[in-house]
């Protein structure tokens, strides 16, 4: 009975093989190639007018792209070479690049560049970034030519329209979303293939992992959309109690099968964005519609400004395709489809508009600018209704020749339309910046990350920061520092740093860090990188690297110290320096040691006045205890630590993501001035162990 039950869930499907002709192979080539090439051609000859890369010194990397994208991805392919892609110390103090690499940077497609020598490049992401839109015409039109098993000309430009919509142009800098676009036919071709009994398993659970797999974040909408595909596809074909329990089952299985896949990137991620100031946000306003009815449907037109603040979504797949949608009326699919498709149709049309639909379809909070993150699922459902309007319109027509040329005309004038759309989108609408402004200082910087990189095989640790801040600078270069800038920053990074006076580029997600004596000691600020022969009063320059001075820092502390217990009674209502100041006498047991006004932004910034007698001096009380690192692993680093006196080691890392270990024993890892770690400990010689996610 289980063997036959199971056997119900997962029927073996035998399909039967026709051997086509050459001629018939050919024919099926020659169609997929030209969905594939041809948009990849308009991509190409739009980027080469606009002069993007590889083309010209333009690129893609624009917006968060800058800030963001791009440094995280040089930063995932030395951790992907280097067969360390759990923990990175380029930034925030430390984080889970896991995490991060699945909000970010997990696409199959990044991996082959990874496969690369040298540093990932401007030209090479936007070359990654144009297959993907030749992928996702590929890939729509494997559906439409598998759901309606024909292939066609038609095909080809629908499959156009898909991959060159106002989505996809309008979201061209985030390349972390484009590969749900390419994957999302594939996920409800398999959907229908698991109802129809034909096949799909392995289709559907592989597709949506992949899905899953390249961005969860993006992916958590295609789930939704899937559950809303598999009871369009059962209801309308209603099949039988007994069948549709069986799909549902099914269906279901593969789902979690999917997401069970992933749990080794779905677990630290939910973790960091449990963690982050957004996820604390609730829906906290009135039920509201955004948009009139005539702003949403002006989107629809080609040649609009894409939308990328807080106006209406991005909706464009073809002026013609949305005219001939109210066509599948007359298709020959049953009522109940055609009702099905109506009503889908509108409810996405709807969540758009409808705050609380907005907040749901983009995880439970409401996204900064970007309006409109599910709209290719909209663009897709579009255009497969819009399909079904063209065979209906050719249905219609009962003259052959008429028929023939009617057909003709509305492929030529899709084509047109949606090449001509595309080109001028990429030449005038495209954000682009040149690579010399992304690489800014990018001799100096690459020069500095190899000459002065601690060797972990050497058991050495420090971090490198810019006087002036960077986003990301660590992750795009190479070397450990402060400044970060991503969505999965925990709030307690974000309030950490600008407590003690960091300017921010991004609220709740970036700090830019600016560097002074105190932090730079309590941090292991070793290297100081500046276009100024000067930095601060307890540095000096060492060297030079292109065209910037480094500086080192003589009064560096290690990775872990000794302080007084009294640091555990910072006093958290201080803010700037008043702040920095008072983690240090506590940790020191000194007098003040540096005053101003804070740092909150660059007009306020009146600076600060060192007591550097005394500051030097608070670093020999601290240096006292001996305290070095013996053993730097990947997951875990144990050193040893000689203290003078009971108090409390810092760690000057991330409190929630570390456990750490005290003579074989678990200690309690307790939270300093709200981000560092710390743990008690007593006076004499002890090993320490501390285990990184």
């Amino acid at each position: 009975m289980i063997k036959q039950f199971i056997k119900d869930i997962f029927p073996v499907y035998k399909k039967e093989k026709r051997v086509l002709s050459k001629d018939e192979r050919l024919e099926n080539i020659k169609y997929y190639c030209l969905a594939f090439f041809v948009p990849l051609l308009i991509m190409f000859a739009g980027a080469a007018i606009r002069g993007f890369a590889p083309f010209g010194e333009y690129n893609f990397m624009a917006i968060d792209a800058w800030g963001q994208y791009f440094p995280m991805l040089r930063e995932m392919k030395r951790a992907f070479r280097s067969f360390d892609t759990s923990y990175s110390f380029t930034g925030a103090l430390g984080f889970d690049l896991t995490a991060q690499s699945a909000y970010y940077t997990n696409s199959p497609l990044w991996y082959l560049l990874f496969l690369l020598p040298g540093e990932l490049t401007p030209a090479q992401v936007d070359i990654a970034v144009m297959l993907r839109f030749a992928l996702a015409s590929l890939t729509f039109s494997y559906y439409i030519s598998s759901h309606y098993n024909k292939k066609s000309m038609p095909m080809v430009l629908f499959s156009m329209a898909y991959a060159l919509s106002g989505y996809t142009f309008a979201f061209i800098n985030q390349f972390m979303w484009m590969d749900a676009v390419v994957l999302l036919p594939l996920v409800l071709l398999g959907i229908e293939r698991l109802y129809k009994g034909n096949g799909g398993i392995i289709l559907y659970t592989l597709s949506l992992f992949l899905t899953i797999y390249s961005n969860f974040y993006i992916a958590y909408a295609v789930c939704i959309f899937a559950v809303l595909w598999f009871f369009l596809q059962t209801l309308s074909d209603f099949r039988g109690i007994r069948e549709w329990f069986l799909s549902a089952f099914r269906f279901g299985i593969c789902s979690l099968l999917a997401g069970i896949l992933n749990l080794g990137v779905l677990l630290p991620l939910l973790n960091a964005i449990g963690n982050t100031l957004a996820s604390q946000k609730g829906f906290g306003t009135e039920y509201k519609m955004y948009h009139s009815l005539k702003d949403m449907l002006m989107m629809l037109l080609p040649f609009r400004e894409s939308s990328l603040a807080f106006g209406a979504p991005n909706l464009y797949f073809g002026l013609i395709p949305a005219v001939i949608t109210v066509l599948a009326l007359f298709s020959k699919e049953s009522l109940k489809k055609k009702l099905g498709y109506l009503a889908l149709f509108v409810f996405m049309f709807v969540s758009f508009n409808f705050n609380l639909l907005d907040y749901i379809w983009h995880g439970f909070h409401f996204p900064n600018q970007l309006p409109g993150r599910q709209s290719f699922l909209f663009i897709f459902l579009g255009l497969v209704i819009s399909y079904s309007g063209f065979e209906a319109l050719k249905g219609l027509i009962k003259k052959e020749s008429l028929r023939r040329l009617v057909a003709v005309a509305l492929c030529v004038l899709i084509g047109a339309e949606i090449s001509l759309n595309g080109v001028t989108k990429l030449i005038s609408d495209t954000k682009g910046v040149s690579e010399a402004s992304i690489l800014r200082n990018g001799e100096a910087l690459t020069e500095v990350h190899e000459n002065y990189t601690p060797d972990k095989e050497k058991n050495e640790f420090w971090r490198t920061e810019l006087a002036s801040h960077r986003y990301n600078g660590g992750q795009l270069f190479g070397y450990y520092g402060i400044s970060h800038y991503s969505s999965t920053m925990s709030g307690a990074c974000y309030n950490f740093f600008t407590q003690l006076g960091m300017s921010v580029y991004a609220k709740n997600v970036s700090i830019e860090y600016l560097p002074n004596p105190v932090l730079n000691s309590l941090f292991g600020v070793r290297y100081i990188v500046s276009g100024s022969t000067a930095v601060d009063e307890v540095s000096e320059v060492v060297g030079t690297a292109a065209n910037m001075f480094v500086h080192e820092n003589t009064a560096v502390l290690p990775l872990f110290y000794v302080a007084e217990s009294d640091v555990l009674e910072t006093d958290m209502s201080l803010r700037g320096y008043a702040f920095t100041d008072d983690i240090f006498r506590r940790i020191a047991k000194t007098d003040s040691v540096i005053k101003g006004n804070g740092i909150f932004d660059d007009e306020n910034n009146e600076g600060y006045t060192l007591n550097t007698e005394e500051f030097l001096k608070g670093i020999e009380n601290i240096l006292e205890s001996d305290c070095s690192i013996t053993d730097f692993g990947k997951k875990k680093i144990t050193g040893s630590v000689n203290s003078v006196k009971d108090g409390v080691l810092i760690i000057s890392l991330p409190a929630a993501d570390v456990e750490v270990e005290i003579d074989g024993e678990k200690a309690q890892v307790l939270t300093v001035a709200g981000y560092m770690a710390g743990v008690n400990i007593t006076e004499g010689l002890h090993e320490i162990t501390i285990k990184l996610p």
